[in-house]
């Protein structure tokens, strides 16, 4: 079948590498696959015997199990081309439901099975029933397994993989996941199951159930059960299989077509995004009686994180009865935080602005009269600005209002009264919240200053020293006779076995964060110059056995969305893809310091105008340096960096403590003792 052969370009793509290595594999091995006669000119090869050759060979820049991963994923985008994406993905997830149910390897016809573990049809037998005619089906079920080595991260790449597959709507709603994070710890599932046995989480908008899953995350599924209602049959089959999968047991789970089923067990938290609707059809009231809805069915100490349009829950309001609304919930003692987010939370639609309400019934006392505002639109809503946030709930949950008390580093406790509530104003901060995350509380401010000032002298002390000891900068420099030196490409390099490429990772969101033990580099970092992001060692073992580390020295590269390196000074770090890595082989004339000076001063590293595609990591040229002057370049290089270091150094403290003065003196807690002539 033409889902089983694979062009030149395909194949280059499985493994990682550019389109012409692959013309380079055919021509200088002699056993690489040969293409199947008879396919209308285009030259096609046999999928299977590709990845073999590749996994036998070594080559390319892609890890075995992303290869097998892959090779899965073109298999499967050929059949559903033939079939449809919402088919294929529903039938083949029923199927890998139904072998982790049996715990065996599926016959040719798995209808006598299905039966047998779901006689109502609340999982498979509508999906397998209506399967398309896949010549093998247990055959992509036993391969989706072993490339992801178990079911539920089988069934989770085929999710996450649907918009690849023809079926973009199911993922049209789904949130960033920084924002999942945010949602997940702030519902804190963990401390709700401090002293109980069992905890209901429901969605009354489920989707495709991927918030009751986050909730699982870190957590034994055993103490779980799940509420949620989703009107189309198909979707809901797809939740129960996806929280079945997840190790959650099938009595635990209750997926309803209209609301939440009370008789089934009362939630004690509710997460969920309130419905999309365009701007023109979309009506704040109505937004607003689904809240109230959502804070009707909350039990005592019961919890509800909501994430709906920002045009009704944070923006000023036009509509009367919207107004009123808004006004009575925010008034009604339930709504504890709200949080203004940053555009970009719905990765499927850019234009959807979106703000978070935390509602809790019977809060602590001293939240009374009183509301959290956070304000993180400012900026890109990264792992430690959504940590930041959720501490902040958190604490403002436990602890209300004290004046001796914890001051949000991301908005400001503001009395109801001061909102205006009844014209229908925004509902903002009154300060800037990007600038009161730099202290934890105000009163810290004068001791913080006073710390920067003396690491400031420190600093001063140490650009002194430093020049005493090395005297004035000078570099030699003089003009070179003779011919320039010839240039070359980094794929010429890489052919004399002068550098070594490293491939880059893909990695799951969930596995990084701001603490760990391994630094990740991935595109941005690279165009930033810096990574505040990293791995666990012990995750890092567990899901991703076959990585490699850097080596103190080695370079990070990316071509999107922009050419950059990052010398890697330290090494020990994990590469992101599409970032790769380049070492230089030891004893060669190059050195790191040299070699990414070149790449940042190199002229063809952009897309010209009109072109198809951007410049190829291989063909970039740098000139070709002899032994002596890349050793007098390095010299230069090195004293050039010591004293920008020593700068920099100062340049930061000076920035850091800007921003505390102006913080401190904007929201009033800060003065100076000193007069305008001192």
């Amino acid at each position: 079948m033409l889902s089983e052969l694979m062009s030149s370009g395909e194949i280059a793509q499985l493994a990682q590498v550019e389109r012409p290595v692959v013309t380079t594999w055919r021509r200088r091995y002699p056993d690489f696959p040969g293409p199947v006669p008879g396919t209308s000119g285009q030259l096609l090869f046999p999928a299977d015997a590709v990845l073999t050759w590749l996994l036998d060979r070594k080559l390319g820049n892609a890890e075995p199990e992303i290869l097998r991963a892959e090779r899965a994923l073109h298999t499967l985008t050929g059949y559903a081309r033939e079939h449809g994406g919402r088919h294929l993905v529903l039938s083949l997830g029923a199927a890998l439901c139904l072998r982790e149910m049996s715990g065996k390897v599926l016959s040719a016809d798995p209808m006598k099975a299905a039966r047998r573990f779901d006689p109502e049809d609340d999982f498979l037998l509508s999906d397998l029933r209506e399967a398309p005619a896949l010549p093998d089906l247990p055959g992509m079920v036993e391969q989706l397994i072993e490339g992801a080595y178990e079911a539920n991260r089988a069934y989770q790449f085929l999710l996450g993989n649907c918009a690849r597959f023809g079926w973009p709507e199911l993922s049209a709603d789904a949130l960033t996941p920084h924002l999942v994070t945010l949602i997940r710890l702030a519902a804190d599932v963990p401390g709700r199951l401090r002293g109980r046995r069992r905890i209901t989480v429901g969605d009354p908008y489920a989707g495709s159930g991927d918030l009751l899953a986050a909730m699982l995350t870190d957590q034994d599924p055993e103490p779980f059960s799940f509420n949620a209602a989703q009107p189309d049959p198909a979707l809901a089959r797809l939740i129960r299989r996806r929280l079945l999968l997840a190790g959650v047991p099938d009595f635990n789970i209750e997926v309803v077509p209209d609301d939440l089923n009370d008789e089934f067990a009362d939630v004690d938290a509710v997460v969920t995004r309130l419905p999309y609707q365009p701007t023109e059809q979309r009506y704040p009231a109505e937004d607003l009686d689904k809240i109230s809805d959502i804070a009707d069915r909350l039990g005592p100490g019961c919890t509800a994180v909501v994430v709906g349009p920002a045009s009704s829950l944070v923006d000023a309001l036009r509509d009367t009865d919207a107004i009123t609304k808004r006004a009575d919930l925010l008034t009604s003692g339930l709504v504890e935080a709200v949080v203004r987010l940053p555009g970009g939370m719905f990765p499927a639609r850019p234009g959807h602005s979106a703000a978070l309400w935390l509602l809790t019934r019977d809060p602590v006392a001293a939240t009374q009269g009183r509301l959290l505002l956070a304000d993180v639109g400012g900026a890109a809503l990264d792992q430690r600005v959504a940590e930041t946030t959720a501490e902040d709930i958190l604490l403002w949950r436990a602890e209300g209002y004290r004046r001796d008390g914890h001051d949000p580093r991301t908005g400001w406790v503001v009395p109801l009264d001061a909102l205006d509530l009844r014209r229908g104003a925004a509902l903002r901060p009154p300060g800037p919240a990007s600038v009161t995350m730099r202290a934890r509380l105000a009163a810290d401010r004068p001791a913080l200053i006073g710390e920067i000032e003396g690491r400031l002298t420190d600093a001063e002390h140490e650009t002194i020293r430093y020049a005493k000891e090395h005297g004035p900068l000078s570099t030699g420099a003089a003009q070179r006779d003779g011919n320039r030196p010839k240039e070359l490409t980094l794929g010429a390099l890489r052919t004399a076995r002068r550098i070594r490429p490293l491939p880059g990772h893909r990695l799951t969101p969930e596995h990084v964060g701001p603490r760990g033990h391994h630094r990740v580099i991935g595109a941005a970092e690279v165009v930033a110059q810096s990574s505040k992001r990293w791995m666990d060692r012990l995750t890092l073992a567990a899901e991703y056995p076959h990585v490699g580390l850097t080596d103190p020295g080695d370079l990070v590269v990316t071509t999107v969305p922009q050419f950059g390196v990052l010398l890697d000074e330290d090494g020990f770090s994990v590469i992101e893809f599409p970032a790769r890595g380049l070492r230089i082989s030891p004893g060669d004339a190059l050195t790191p310091r040299v070699l990414k000076a070149l790449l940042d001063t190199a002229r063809n590293t952009t897309r010209s105008p009109g072109a198809v595609r951007g410049a190829r990591l291989g063909d970039v040229t740098i000139p070709d340096l002899g032994r002596d002057e890349a050793a007098r370049l390095d010299d230069v290089l090195r004293r050039l960096d010591e004293r920008e270091r020593l700068l920099q150094q100062q340049a930061g403290l000076l920035v850091e403590l800007r921003e505390l003065a102006v913080a401190g003196f904007a929201d009033g807690t800060l003065t100076t003792l000193y007069g305008t002539n001192s």
